[in-house]
Formats: C-alpha cells, sequence, structure tokens
C-alpha cells in the first residue's frame, strides 16, 4: 500500500471515530447524480471492501435494488418508494435526501421514553424507508460502507448456506441478497412499517421469506435453535435491554451457529436519539456474556460471533477472560479517556470552523 493510501485509511479511522463523538447526526444523503457530487473516495478502500465489491454478493446485492423487470439501481429505488408512498419520484428523490430532519419530527411527536411511545415510532416511522433504500443505492454506488456484502463475502469462507435471520431487517435488502446466494431467509423487525414495505418489494420480485414482527422493546419470541445465522447490522444499538436481546439471539441459534453484528454508537442528540450506546464495549460484554464466542473482526467493523455453551467450567472462564477485556475497571477507565480526547478533539475543529 502507497504512503498516501496509507495516510487515507488513518484519516478515514480517525473520522469514524470522531463521527461517533459528533452530535451532528449523519446528516442529508449525497445524490449520486447530482454533477456536483464529487465521485467516491476509492483510494480509502482496503482488500476487503474492494473484495467485496466485486463479489457475488455484491452483484446479489445490486441486483435485489433494480426494478421488478430490470434496469438501473436508481431506478428501481425510486420507483418502488413512489408507488408504495403513492408520491411522485421527484418528491422520493427529496424525502431520501433530507431523511434525517423528516426522522427527527416523526421521533420528537411524542415522548419515546415508554415501550409505547417507542413502538408507536417504530410502527408508525416513515422516514427510514427512504433512508435504508437510498442508502442501500449509495452502496452500490461506492458512496457508502456496504456492511452486509462484506459479511456475506466473509462467511463464504466461514460457512455454507442454512436457515438465516435478519435481525432489524428495515427495507428487507440484506434478506434478498442472502437468499439470492442460497439461504432460506426470515425478516424480524420492530417497524411494522418496514416489514410491511420489505414484504411489499419482495412480494413484487417473487421472493419467499419469513416475516416476524418484533415487539419494540426485545427481546422477541423467536424460535428456538432455528437459525444458522441471524445478522444484526446497524440494530444493536437500537435496543433498549442488550443482555436480554443477546440471550434470545443466543437461544434461537442452533448450537455452533454465528451472530454478525456491528455497534453503530453515537452520543445522545436529537438527530440520534434512537441510538442508545455511545460506547460499544457494554453490547460487545452483553453478547460474549450470553454464550458468543468472537471468531472474525471483519475490516474493524463488523464482529463474527458463534454461539457456544452458556453453562459450565468453560463458559465461566470465557465470562471472566471477557470481563477483563471489556468490562474491567481499567478497561472502562482507558475508554473513558478515550472519549474526553477525542471530544477535545472535535471541540477544537468545530472552534476552528466557527473562526472561519
Amino acid at each position: 500500500m502507497s504512503r498516501p493510501a496509507v495516510f487515507i485509511r488513518l484519516k478515514t479511522r480517525l473520522y469514524r471515530a470522531m463521527v461517533k463523538e459528533d452530535t451532528a447526526g449523519q446528516g442529508r444523503h449525497v445524490d449520486p447524480a447530482d454533477p456536483a457530487t464529487p465521485p467516491p473516495q476509492t483510494e480509502a478502500w482496503n482488500a476487503a471492501r474492494r473484495r467485496a465489491g466485486q463479489s457475488a454478493a455484491m452483484r446479489a446485492f445490486t441486483d435485489s435494488l433494480r426494478p421488478p423487470g430490470g434496469g438501473a439501481v436508481r431506478d428501481g429505488v425510486i420507483a418502488d418508494l413512489a408507488e408504495y408512498h403513492g408520491i411522485s419520484e421527484g418528491l422520493v428523490v427529496e424525502r431520501c435526501l433530507d431523511w434525517e430532519a423528516e426522522s427527527v419530527r416523526e421521533w420528537q411527536s411524542r415522548p419515546r421514553d415508554t415501550t409505547d411511545g417507542l413502538a408507536e415510532f417504530y410502527d408508525s416511522v416513515e422516514s427510514w424507508s427512504f433512508d435504508l433504500l437510498w442508502y442501500a443505492y449509495l452502496q452500490t454506488a461506492g458512496y457508502a460502507y456496504p456492511h452486509s456484502v462484506v459479511v456475506a463475502d466473509a462467511l463464504g469462507a466461514v460457512t455454507g448456506s442454512g436457515r438465516m435471520l435478519d435481525l432489524g431487517s428495515g427495507a428487507g435488502v440484506t434478506a434478498q441478497m442472502f437468499a439470492a446466494l442460497g439461504w432460506e431467509v426470515t425478516l424480524a423487525d420492530a417497524s411494522a412499517t418496514l416489514l410491511t414495505f420489505a414484504q411489499w418489494r419482495h412480494k413484487r420480485r417473487g421472493l419467499e421469506a419469513g416475516y416476524i414482527h418484533l415487539p419494540a422493546d426485545l427481546p422477541a419470541d423467536l424460535p428456538d435453535a432455528a437459525f444458522d445465522l441471524i445478522t444484526a447490522l446497524d440494530v444493536l444499538m437500537l435496543v433498549p435491554d442488550i443482555a436480554d436481546t443477546a440471550a434470545r439471539l443466543h437461544r434461537a441459534l442452533r448450537p455452533g451457529g454465528l451472530l454478525v453484528g456491528n455497534f453503530d454508537v453515537r452520543r445522545p442528540s436529537d438527530t440520534n436519539a434512537w441510538h442508545r450506546y455511545e460506547d460499544d464495549l457494554p453490547l460487545r460484554w452483553a453478547i460474549e456474556r450470553a454464550g458468543f464466542a468472537p471468531v472474525q473482526v471483519v475490516d474493524g467493523v463488523m464482529r463474527i460471533y458463534r454461539a457456544v455453551p452458556a453453562e459450565g467450567p468453560a463458559a465461566r472462564l470465557r465470562t471472566a477472560l471477557a470481563w477483563a477485556r471489556l468490562a474491567s475497571p481499567p478497561v472502562r477507565g482507558l475508554r473513558g479517556g478515550r472519549h474526553i480526547l477525542l471530544r477535545g478533539v472535535l471541540h477544537a475543529r468545530n472552534r476552528l470552523r466557527s473562526r472561519r
């Protein structure tokens, strides 16, 4: 790797860390079709992302977004949203780009500090269908990180096909990709609006799948020992009780089954209100003590865990070692220092920007 590429990768990692400390939210989406939008910065991509971009998983992911009769990804995304919501294609693009402002309005329309308030949000939110489907389009165009594609590419060397549960399934694109790769898929989401939208999209494309509407506070009433793989991408940071959820996911997996998740933790703010954690250590600690052993960290972002026995001497030893790595006072102290340092850098950067 050339020296400029190394510096770009380091800058990218620092940017990711800073984003998690920022309170400005994720912001407006870019439009690849806008001439003012610069091209993707592919020089910052590492080998895993480049490999995934040329993989069968990316081809399946891309095809899942095309119109049912074939065509361009952008056309399929816009047509799906326009027809489902009964709005013009121009308004679809506007709502996709400005999804966050609409999401904040939906969240703030009533209190969300109770299970009923949270359930009402998930079962009525519309902005996320625009966000998630457009974000999938951005992944195919190189403007966003293709989490599910990188995971599928990594899993190709780890396991074969079987029964897969997509937790927090959103618009259903990840499930479509895994189905195209030979998996029997089930979608599970706390949002009735998203689950209905995904089912509508799948029906148009002839996809057979299972669907589970989750309670807003989780854990869900999932079948025991039913799945070989559970993907939980961009969802675990939304779960109110991660310990109970992790235990339920462990029971839903067959022995030796895999759980794949990432932890998009963020500082609380109006634009991050649905992100319940600002540090990934409590999430990782809850997962490992529920009976999951780390297998692999994919590209520094996604973590693959294997379901192992949660009781017995070996389990107690694993739990003790996990506590030392993830929950002991020295580790928590070091993580707290990191937060203070990054927030100081962020504050200094914002002050410099305000003076310009």
